[in-house]
């Protein structure tokens, strides 16, 4: 069996990987958007009642990303139908062309010793597979970051600048993911990881040409580019103090730790030091990892932590992509010992990050890991116990996005169907859960200890809890 697995070959691994995104566009088809993609599909259904004859939306609803994803969706809704099970079916496209640019790169980038069924372990990444069941723009940003390096690998320029484009225009996280295939392209050149061709630097001029002219068309419209004046998102993006500074450099390392991905990182880090201090071994597809791994995670930090944006772990996907290619490399390259042992224990805390959940005080990325999808069978189960016991929405404050069903499940809410907002002191009943990360520690801790626990629904780590007010 071993042998059949080594004998395994990179277009098996990509059927077999698109045989199970189509099980879980078939299993996820009617799920709604979620948490930050639910503005996202608010931005598309602007553009989408205005017959995809514009696509700069008004400052009212725009964050300032550039309107790729939002535009896709928009098109999508309007050759098949406003439906989830067509938003899904452009969501599953660009899992098959990200799973596409996770092969090629594995296959230009393993050691001829790694067989090619390794690629599994990279998409085992839990953030990863989370994403791909979410309707946000982050896998559409990881599928032209993919691209973009496999294409200056192989020196491919008309797919480069097309690359470089997509990222400008997907969203604002494009510029920095710019900035490093630069830096990256640079450093490879220099220490002749790739060949000089300059027909690939003309893609980053077209690129961003292409990219200044929107930004001229949405400036004459708006009266701003890039920088939102929507206060709602105008505040994420100014700089900060040092005491946030330190609080961001902590929660940067934390992110690259949780969901089990502490596991590569125990693994990754000696083997690593080990290749850095070895001047007299080295291999070309090990270095061209370990620049683009370092470049990224440098990129991503200088132009986070200094800021107020809050930062999620879906933004470093590729990191984590990288460090898991690189460590398979790393341990056939030594050969190390016991490898089984080690890949055994990483596929383990990799599935295990599916079912890390922290206390309902500390905030969590809820999008992820694969832990969101249980929220669906609590609400159904909660809204039923509310409906049948005669309670009225209007008397239940709650910060969970309830009433925004019309972007999330393309739901029509009648005004006795939607919940109060937010308020200790006016609401009659609160309800709460750990899905959403604005309601403060003192909020949460008086209204346990002072509020009557009405009911509460539970499925593997998600909860969702009504409290009457005595």
């Amino acid at each position: 069996m071993i042998n059949d697995i080594k004998r395994i070959s990179f277009k098996q691994i990509l059927f077999l990987l698109v045989c199970v995104l189509v099980v879980e566009f078939l299993l996820l088809k009617h799920t709604p958007f979620f948490w930050d993609a639910v503005s996202k599909s608010g931005r598309a259904s602007w553009i989408y009642a205005h017959g995809l004859s514009e696509f700069i939306v008004p400052t009212e609803h725009n964050s300032g990303h550039p309107p790729l994803w939002i535009g896709l969706l928009a098109v999508f809704w309007t050759i098949f139908n406003k439906a989830l099970w067509s938003s899904r079916l452009l969501l599953l496209l660009v899992n098959i062309g990200v799973v596409w640019q996770i092969v090629t790169l594995c296959k230009n980038n393993f050691l001829k010793t790694v067989s090619a069924f390794a690629v599994f372990l990279v998409c085992l990444e839990p953030t990863f597979i989370a994403q791909s069941t979410n309707l946000n723009n982050d896998m559409l940003l990881l599928f032209f970051t993919l691209m973009a390096l496999n294409t200056l690998i192989s020196s491919k320029s008309v797919l480069f600048t097309l690359a470089l484009t997509g990222l400008l225009f997907t969203n604002l996280r494009g510029i920095y993911i710019v900035i490093a295939i630069a830096i990256i392209h640079v450093i490879y050149t220099r220490l002749k990881l790739i060949e000089f061709k300059k027909p690939m630097y003309l893609g980053y001029v077209l690129a961003i040409l292409t990219f200044a002219v929107f930004c001229y068309f949405q400036y004459e419209k708006l009266g701003w580019f890039i920088i939102s004046q929507n206060e709602n998102y105008n505040e994420h993006r100014q700089s900060v103090g040092l005491k946030q500074i330190l609080t961001n450099i902590i929660v940067y390392v934390k992110i690259f730790l949780e969901y089990g991905r502490f596991i590569i990182a125990i693994f990754l880090i000696p083997l690593l030091f080990k290749y850095l201090k070895d001047k007299t071994q080295k291999n070309v597809r090990i270095d061209r990892i370990i620049v683009a791994f370092f470049v990224f995670v440098l990129v991503y930090f200088f132009g986070m932590v200094p800021f107020s944006n809050p930062f999620g772990d879906r933004y470093f996907m590729v990191c984590y992509l990288l460090a898991i290619m690189l460590l398979v490399n790393l341990i056939a390259f030594y050969n190390v010992g016991k490898k089984n042992l080690i890949y055994t224990l990483v596929v383990l805390m990799l599935v295990f990050g599916h079912f890390w959940i922290y206390p309902p005080t500390l905030s969590q990325s809820w999008d992820s890991s694969l832990a969101y999808l249980n929220i669906y069978k609590v609400e159904e189960q909660m809204e039923h116990y509310i409906n049948s016991n005669g309670i009225n929405p209007s008397d239940i404050g709650t910060r969970i996005k309830l009433n925004q069903r019309d972007y999330s499940e393309f739901k029509r809410l009648e005004e006795t169907d939607r919940y109060a907002s937010f308020n200790i002191q006016s609401n009659k009943y609160i309800l709460l859960s750990n899905i959403e990360n604005h309601t403060k520690d003192d909020e949460l801790n008086y209204i346990m200890t002072h509020w009557k626990l009405v009911k509460n629904y539970t499925q593997l780590g998600v909860f969702m809890s009504l409290y009457k007010k005595e």
